[in-house]
């Protein structure tokens, strides 16, 4: 496969939500790079909303934490969840992916965000992936003007 075939291969496996499938397009060392106190993480209670700032390395889930998150957390967090692919570029190893995600929050709250995902494929695999969202709003749509609390505990299988 290609890198962009490796890409869109994960977002099948990401909607099958099988953790070997999921497991098996990513590379052993694998790190995803959110953004860090953004809502997600701090709702789940992986993060707090003092570590939101400039990119410190403070947010990156291993191949583990990212299994977990996307085969068991993620339809938790996001109810009846439709990802809608924008754009997609692939220029060597590298894949841009650009989505809109449509959900329904725990708290009943809907919420819509645009993502940018760079994903950087080595031999067949994903090795690195960072992520890109309107943090704010995100924030905005999960919380709203209320504290900012977990809303979910993060499941680990």
């Amino acid at each position: 496969m290609n890198p962009k075939e490796t890409v869109l291969a994960f977002y099948r496996a990401f909607g099958s939500a099988e953790p070997a499938r999921i497991a098996d397009l990513l590379d052993d060392e694998v790190v995803w790079t959110a953004p860090a106190g953004n809502a997600t993480q701090v709702a789940f209670g992986l993060g707090r909303p003092e570590d939101a700032g400039a990119p410190d390395g403070s947010n990156q889930l291993g191949k583990q934490q990212i299994v977990q998150f996307m085969a068991h957390n993620f339809s938790r967090f996001f109810v009846a969840a439709k990802n809608e692919l924008r754009s997609m570029v692939a220029e060597g190893p590298i894949v841009f992916v650009e989505h809109r995600l449509c959900a329904t929050l725990p708290n009943g709250r809907s919420y819509v965000n645009d993502y940018c995902f760079v994903y950087e494929v080595r031999e067949g695999r994903i090795h690195r992936i960072r992520e890109y969202m309107d943090t704010r709003g995100g924030w905005a749509q999960v919380f709203g003007d209320g504290e900012a609390r977990t809303l979910l505990e993060f499941v680990e299988r």
